[in-house]
């Protein structure tokens, strides 16, 4: 038998997934009906795999299997006309010397009707089986009984693979609609617990669907949502929108996989949210986009801490350029006020200790918490020249979280800083009062911070709001949902902020 017919054979019996399989009593029916049919004691459905005959069903014979060796119906398998007749085992070279013939049980007669695909594929036999020889082998009506059963076994092998298969096919389709079952409950659970916005995008058809998020995320009724690619360019803010569309454009045209744009959008109430829209780009074979599917992240925050940081960046840059102009003035302040040189040398190189420590102040705001008085006194103490009342710091112990502390150290060494230069701190007799209480209102306890000159030279508004002026405004308004009142009276500046004391325990980092 040539390798690539055993090869047919073994892929077909492997396809039918028969082997070793438990007794089935459709075929031992066929074998009990060929061997009344055909007077025999024996008759067995017999499947030649590759080191073995293994019987699928078997009657009068006591073994499941025997080797190869033994198979008289391997023999049968090449029949051209689909059936091998042996009336006399002993007398037949092929098989005088099969031990089942020269052994118990002693077989003569064999009959065995090839088992064939409709491919032409033969697989095995139905075969009966006499301990005794039969010269005139098979009548005719016995042969053709044995060829029609030989199809009812092929029969119901075709009807158990089909079977099997569409057992296979169902379990398939089940488990394909369990995951996607699973599939769409976990997009909604993700899309529930996202604080993103998840959109699928068909630029063939225009048709864009948003879910819950739209909703959620910037408050649009459902009844105000269309499902288009217009709606979605008509709430894109007018100064991004044409860049938004040719970088869309691009994206489908090229062969690109991923898109993404850093856009403004506007929300139901008509104001704008800073939005980073992300995408996957689905193409066919031949590189047609077929589908966007992207997340819109809300990225207001991170827009309004980006802001915040270059407003950091040009007041380190403005605190640089006044670094000089403040070592003079501490020098000057220091030698008008010493008794000598040993002390203004002294004194000289606490004070600049003193700067450095301001600057760690304005530049850390990282630590958890932070004490009030604490931030408040780093920020003064280059300006202390130890003399009593010149700086006058009271109110209660409080903690205050990072952000807060870095923005009262600001402040408070801004105002130091203009004190210095052009108010109270400038004259020998001036002072500076720096005072604060918690105020209990209807919507929560509120932070009262007062600053009050006194002793300097007259103040007079300025004609212009510098960088340090609108610094001292904008610092804590932005930080803690606070307000600054700056007042330029004759005696001297005094500067109000007022915010919820949750604003200034709040524990975010600086540039979170």
């Amino acid at each position: 038998m040539s390798d690539s017919i055993e090869t047919a054979r073994l892929q077909v019996l492997r396809s039918y997934g028969i082997l070793d399989t438990p007794r089935e009593p459709a075929f031992d029916d066929i074998v009990t009906l060929a061997t009344q049919i055909c007077a025999v004691p024996v008759g067995l459905v017999s499947l030649v795999a590759a080191d073995r005959q293994w019987f699928k069903a078997r009657r009068g014979f006591p073994s499941c299997e025997t080797p190869l060796s033994q198979s008289v119906c391997a023999h049968a398998l090449g029949s051209a006309d689909g059936l091998l007749v042996i009336p006399d085992l002993t007398a037949d070279p092929r098989t005088c010397e099969n031990t089942l013939v020269t052994a118990p049980p002693h077989i003569r007669f064999y009959a065995g009707a090839v088992l064939r695909t409709e491919d032409g594929v033969a697989i095995g036999t139905l075969c009966v089986i006499d301990m005794a020889p039969r010269p005139d082998g098979l009548k005719p009506d016995q042969a053709f009984a044995l060829r029609a059963l030989a199809q009812q076994v092929m029969a119901q092998l075709e009807l158990r693979r089909a079977v099997r298969e569409r057992e296979a096919a169902l379990t398939a389709e089940r488990q394909a609609r369990d995951a996607l079952a699973i599939s769409e409950e976990r997009y909604r659970l993700s899309s529930r617990a996202t604080t993103d916005l998840i959109w699928d995008w068909n630029p063939q058809t225009g048709r864009i669907h948003w879910d819950e998020g739209l909703s959620a995320l910037y408050g649009y009724r459902p009844a105000e949502i269309e499902p288009s690619t217009d709606w979605w360019y008509d709430h894109i803010h007018p100064e991004d929108g044409d860049r938004v569309r040719r970088s869309v454009r691009a994206a489908i045209a090229d062969a690109s996989l991923r898109w993404s744009e850093r856009y403004r959008f506007r929300r139901a109430d008509g104001t704008y949210a800073t939005v980073l829209n992300r995408a996957i780009i689905v193409r066919t074979a031949d590189g047609t986009a077929t589908r966007m599917t992207g997340v819109m992240l809300d990225a207001t925050q991170q827009a309004e801490a980006d802001a915040h940081r270059e407003m950091l960046s040009q007041e380190l840059s403005h605190r640089l350029k006044n670094t000089l102009a403040m070592v003079q003035a501490i020098a000057s302040q220091t030698l008008r006020d010493a008794p000598d040189v040993a002390s203004a040398r002294d004194a000289l190189l606490q004070r600049l200790l003193a700067l450095g420590k301001a600057h760690d102040i304005l530049l850390a705001g990282n630590a958890e918490r932070a004490r009030m008085e604490a931030v408040i006194r780093g920020a003064l103490a280059l300006h202390d020249n130890a003399r009593p009342g010149r700086l006058q710091v009271e109110g209660p112990a409080l903690d205050i979280g990072p952000k807060a502390a870095l923005a009262l150290a600001l402040m408070i060494h801004e105002l130091a800083t203009n004190a210095a230069k052009f108010g109270a701190l400038s004259a020998a007799a001036g002072h500076v009062g720096v005072t604060w209480e918690i105020e209990a209102l209807a919507d929560g306890p509120q932070l009262r911070l007062s600053w009050a000159e006194s002793g300097g030279p007259s103040v007079v508004p300025p004609s212009r709001k510098g960088f340090g002026t609108r610094l001292i405004e904008r610092a804590f308004a932005g930080t803690v949902a606070g307000a600054v009142a700056l007042d330029y009276r004759e005696t001297g500046l005094h500067c109000v902020l007022t915010a919820p004391l949750a604003g200034f325990q709040g524990k975010d980092g600086i540039l979170n």
